[in-house]
């Protein structure tokens, strides 16, 4: 499913052990060219006025900083304790955004920041949050001034989805398939203080781990915080995506949803807003609070980093080509953790290319009892006896090292004690130990 390409990603290769504070960057560190040639060599889009334009560059490690956010929790913490903060503006893109506890916790703090005077802006899933205490938050949030693109009141977002190629370029008959599946939090992104939150984690208490109570709503995920000059990457990723929704709209003159939503406002600020009641566990309230104060444990170090996004809707492939260079250039090893794991012909071939080149190939992906979605690993498991063949071939059998393709499917907690952990939703990849892929990239 197409939809399943759209996701941005950030690559970094890392420093060597050791603090922001000591400044030190490893110097086996990959050149730019090494990993991916020049930009020439990466697919644009089809269209010719898009083109290579929506590539970004390398940055340098000496102006980027980067920390793993472990879990989702730590995630949760970070991400509150950065909107805390925020003074300038809040832009949040998520499939999924959810009208629970952690979202509701989010959005009170979202109105605040409004209030405030800053710029906040959302964009969520046309299609990816039909719960009707979900609609009335982002009903909440629009009528505090908000705008939430991918929304619209009494379920009308489909309407935007309608392709109408005379009034929006670049639409297909099959652009609804092609999913928003962009996972972006982006903190003052204008300024020299700008921080942002990507990876695999939507905003919903599954993905925070706020109930423990149940391995189905505890899942392991992965994302990473940057600050430095990718940020600003990552705001033009958000400012396009915005823009593109704002475009379709106008392009439809009278029918324009942001025109009526500017009436509804001044009526309601003249009348009052709606008042919504949303129901909650206090259970969770209270877990939701109790994250909410802890301080995450960030440890920032330098690294060259590159933001990669994928737009389906332009015919965008840069992530699917971002991994197969990599890959391509593995020279001992390549560790893989994605939840859904359906490789296309192309991927098969490079990771079995790579077992021929005496490089360990370890994959980790969900097995049915733990995947949200089980079918995706019996579907994924169809590939199994095509990506194992290699290992029995001359060529890798007789590797000085331990070569060829394993995978290993995630239950959920250590062998033989209960399951305390659910769907492992992360999306990363390391290779040969020097650069690692963080991201919503589903394969």
């Amino acid at each position: 499913m197409t939809w399943l390409l759209l996701a941005s990603l950030l690559l970094g290769a890392c420093s060597s052990p050791g603090t922001v504070k000591e400044e030190r960057v490893s110097t086996d560190l990959p050149e730019q060219g090494d990993v991916f040639g020049p930009r020439s060599d990466f697919v644009g889009s089809p269209f010719p006025d898009i083109g290579l334009s929506g590539l970004f560059p390398v940055r340098e490690a000496r102006s980027n900083r980067i920390a793993i956010l472990d879990n989702g929790d730590d995630s949760f913490a970070a991400r509150i304790r950065t909107l805390k903060a925020a003074d300038t503006s809040i832009r949040i893109q998520a499939l999924i955004f959810a009208g629970d506890e952690s979202g509701q916790y989010i959005a009170r703090l979202l109105k605040e920041k409004k209030a405030q005077g800053l710029d906040v802006r959302v964009i969520v899933d046309a299609f990816s949050n039909p719960s009707l205490q979900t609609q009335n938050l982002y009903f909440d949030l629009k009528q505090w001034g908000i705008e939430v693109e991918g929304y619209e009141a009494m379920l009308l977002q489909w309407v935007n989805e309608l392709p109408v190629p005379k009034l929006v370029p670049h639409v297909d008959p099959d652009q609804m398939d092609k999913r928003f599946h962009e996972k972006m939090w982006i903190i003052d992104g204008e300024t020299d203080h700008g921080v942002a939150i990507t990876g695999g984690l939507n905003v919903a208490n599954e993905y925070f781990r706020i109930d423990t109570r149940s391995p189905d709503h505890n899942w392991r995920d992965q994302d990473v915080i940057v600050r430095g000059t990718v940020v600003g990457d990552l705001v033009t990723a958000f400012d396009r995506n915005f823009d593109y929704f704002v475009g379709i709209k106008k392009s439809r003159g009278i029918f324009n949803t942001n025109l009526y939503w500017d009436a509804t406002r001044k009526v309601l600020d003249e009348t009052g807003r709606v008042h919504f009641h949303f129901d909650s566990d206090p259970e969770l309230e209270q877990r939701v609070l109790q994250l909410a104060e802890r301080d995450p444990p960030l440890e920032f170090h330098p690294a060259r980093v590159r933001f990669f996004q994928n737009r389906p809707r332009f015919h965008e492939t840069y992530i699917e080509q971002a991994y197969l260079k990599l890959i391509h250039s593995a020279k001992k090893e390549i560790l893989i953790a994605n939840a859904y794991f359906v490789p296309t012909p192309r991927m098969i071939q490079a990771l079995q290319d790579a077992a021929r080149r005496c490089v360990s190939v370890v994959v980790l992906t969900n097995s049915p009892e733990t995947n949200d979605l089980p079918e995706m690993t019996m579907v994924g498991r169809g590939h199994y006896r095509t990506l194992f063949s290699v290992n029995r071939e001359p060529g890798v059998t007789t590797c000085r090292k331990p070569a060829g393709i394993r995978i290993w499917e995630w239950q959920g907690g250590k062998a033989g004690k209960a399951q305390t952990d659910g769907t492992m939703h992360s999306k990363y990849a390391v290779f040969d130990r020097t650069i690692g892929l963080v991201g919503s990239f589903n394969l």
